[in-house]
């Protein structure tokens, strides 16, 4: 598969999930389908959302990819209570993707950054344990997981996850924005070197470290001509998402990528 046919935009692009769909098809892209409506509608159940989003897919003939819903979910939480709920929100969010076809699914870890270590180790325990099990329904399902980094200050605590889970189902996601902002004492390339083949998926967007922007790939301090031709020199092949919220900076964004990686 070509880079070309790996770049995919978030339904966050424009209002509505259809409008970013067709947006996508004139593009030529794939799409990652993120906040998905049971998220934010109780009375909704996994099956009507799935009916609502193949609607909106409806004739859409490229990739699609699912962002799990994210929102307070922290599948390790000391919480028993809040745990439980964190997980069935994992659970529903692989059933939706497999319901859309979805070929990967996207979770944050849910680490809030604490430092303090034995909070950390439980945390660590915790999400192992589940993922552990977890991660057996995707193989099942033929659908690849990637976790993703948003707090985490180094390559090394989503590395750890990772090869403790040990499946050829679960690979690694990276969000270059998130490490612009949260990982200051890294940068992209260090981050790029230490997953290698383990990266499969990429959120690209750009900020000036000091909010989550999700801007442009030229509007920040990423240096995207870098970070790309670093990529494209390698020998990994990851799925890029433009995660950007308006369709100007989608649009510049495909630009901007096209005359680095073609």
């Amino acid at each position: 598969m070509t880079n070309k046919n790996k770049l995919l935009i978030s339904s966050s692009a424009k209002k509505t999930i259809r409008d970013s769909v067709l947006l996508a098809q004139e593009l030529g892209t794939g799409i990652e389908i993120s906040r998905v409506p049971l998220f934010k509608n109780k009375n909704l159940t996994v099956n009507d959302t799935i009916e609502i989003l193949n609607k909106d897919l409806a004739d859409f003939k490229d990739r699609v990819t699912l962002h799990a819903m994210f929102s307070d979910v922290n599948v390790a939480s000391s919480d028993c209570l809040l745990r439980e709920i964190a997980q069935q929100r994992c659970i529903e969010s692989l059933e939706i993707g497999k319901g859309i076809k979805a070929d990967t699914v996207l979770f944050h870890t849910g680490n809030k950054g604490t430092k303090h270590y034995g909070s950390i180790e439980i945390f660590k325990k915790n999400f192992i344990s589940f993922w552990k099990e977890f991660i057996k329904e995707f193989e099942k399902a033929n659908i690849i997981a990637v976790i993703e980094n948003v707090f985490e200050t180094s390559p090394q605590f989503c590395l750890d996850l990772y090869e403790k889970i040990d499946s050829p189902y679960l690979k690694l996601a990276l969000d270059c924005g998130h490490v612009n902002l949260y990982a200051h004492d890294t940068n992209i390339i260090e981050w790029l070197d230490a997953y290698g083949n383990n990266l499969y998926h990429l959120h690209i967007h750009n900020n000036f470290r000091e909010n989550d922007d999700h801007s442009n790939l030229n509007k920040g301090t990423l240096d995207y001509a870098t970070i790309l031709k670093k990529i494209k020199e390698s020998k990994i092949d990851p799925t890029f998402v433009l995660e950007m919220f308006t369709e100007e900076d989608i649009r510049k964004s495909v630009k901007i990528y096209n005359s680095i990686m073609f």
